[in-house]
């Protein structure tokens, strides 16, 4: 009889740390998880951060181009004017 109640003292045990392994393995997939969603959320927001930094040097190129332009023209036309005065 104690042989009995050993063996199924045992067993319960085994059973009882079997299923404490698959809770184990469960929280350790789900932290896993929840891991590698934190990375992608850090990659996707440091890509949106960098195209939105890009942007803004690109206007800031296209805005400085604008007045490199506007810069060009008003030499241009000063040296038509320089030389139409010279002629006269």
């Amino acid at each position: 009889m104690k042989k009995i109640a050993l063996s199924v003292l045992l067993a319960s045990t085994v059973a009882l740390a079997a299923c404490g392994g698959n809770s184990a393995a469960n929280n350790a997939a789900a932290a896993t998880n929840e891991a590698i969603q934190n990375a992608n959320d850090s990659v996707n927001q440091a890509t949106a951060d960098a195209q939105n930094q890009i942007s803004t040097a690109t206007n800031q190129l296209g805005a400085a181009t604008n007045q490199l332009n506007a810069a060009g023209e008003q030499l241009a036309n000063t040296a038509a004017s320089v030389t139409t005065n010279a002629a006269h």
